[in-house]
């Protein structure tokens, strides 16, 4: 099989090229090659693709299907995908929960209405916001590629090789010991999707040509103490100091000001604005041959790689693209008023 990665250097890209490149196939990434991890073994084009000349190197290949990881503004995905519509068969996008223009407020299928924005708009996140982005670029996909075009779209994404640090925040946390704020308590649902779960899932359907649109929420049953509880027992078994969880309700958090989410990661508080956050069903991605690897063989890997990252940076723990977790002073001073 000949694919096409539009990005494929970083995280979800970068395990979608591994898990090809595992099989045999014959794999081509086009990024701009500024960061993330060059996979040998793969032919690389590098280029912009809001750039018209970068864009003519698409033009000179033919691929039996292509995958886009990419955070482009929707008028850039019509260009690169109105491009590739009579070179490759079958084109997948990876979207996101946040194209739903009423989640998490209410709950949301794949039949729930999206944010409103064109297939030919341009702009940043920052000026069009991540959800009105990628609803928009769904549309430009699905335009260039009717009836042959897979729309995925994941909850939270977690594993080694983060760039954003939901699972690894907690693990350096925990790795530091004393007193750990937790959220509210450990029976709270929390749902992720294993990076490599969700690559090997999307290379399956990519290969199937699936004419769809999925939501990949993650496995139920998972808790917010039996996450934190495999963190503590991985950092322990190293020698690190000793962590003793802390747990703090909703309501003592969002008083001292705690940013639900993102300074706590994955702390989603009982609020109507996130009323229905664990709430997505996924059945469509089983019905299609997802599977989910136990949380702890996560969680291991992902320790194992921020030791790794944390050695090869001279004792620097590896960042996100989007800088989560609460300061030290802040949860000093929340753990001393809630003793």
């Amino acid at each position: 099989m000949r694919l096409l990665v539009l990005g494929g250097s970083q995280f979800l890209g970068r395990a979608i090229v591994d898990e090809a490149c595992g099989r045999g196939y014959d794999v081509t990434t086009f990024s701009r090659g500024r960061s993330g991890h060059h996979r040998p073994g793969t032919e690389t084009l590098t280029g912009d693709r809001t750039n018209p000349e970068d864009l003519r190197q698409l033009a000179r290949g033919e691929w039996d299907a292509v995958i886009d990881t990419s955070v482009l503004a929707p008028a850039h995905v019509a260009a690169s995908a109105r491009i590739l519509a009579e070179r490759t068969g079958h084109y997948t996008y990876i979207s996101t929960f946040s194209v739903y223009a009423e989640y998490p407020r209410q709950p949301a299928t794949e039949n729930s209405p999206l944010l409103d924005c064109p297939p030919d708009a341009t702009g940043t996140v920052d000026s069009l916001g991540y959800g009105q982005l990628k609803a928009g670029s769904e549309r430009a996909a699905g335009a260039a590629f009717p009836g042959r075009c897979l729309i995925v779209r994941p909850g939270l994404i977690v594993g080694p090789h983060e760039n954003v640090r939901w699972l690894s925040w907690w693990l350096q946390r925990l790795a530091r010991g004393g007193p750990v704020l937790a959220p509210d308590g450990p029976g709270k649902p929390v749902r992720m999707t294993d990076v490599r779960d969700l690559a090997a899932w999307v290379v399956d359907n990519t290969r199937r040509g699936l004419p769809a649109t999925v939501n990949v929420p993650g496995p139920h049953g998972t808790t917010f103490g039996a996450l934190l509880a495999d963190c503590a027992r991985l950092t322990r078994a190293d020698g690190l100091p000793h962590a003793e969880l802390r747990w703090a309700g909703d309501r003592a958090l969002l008083e001292a000001g705690v940013t639900p989410w993102t300074e706590l990661p994955m702390w989603a508080p009982d609020i109507p604005e996130l009323a229905h956050i664990w709430e997505v069903p996924g059945d469509r991605a089983l019905r299609t041959g997802m599977r989910y690897r136990p949380l702890s063989d996560t969680v291991h890997d992902t320790w194992l790689w921020v030791k790794h990252e944390t050695a090869a940076g001279h004792g620097r723990a590896p960042r996100g693209l989007l800088e989560l977790g609460i300061e030290p002073e802040q949860e000093r001073a929340i753990l001393a008023a809630i003793r």
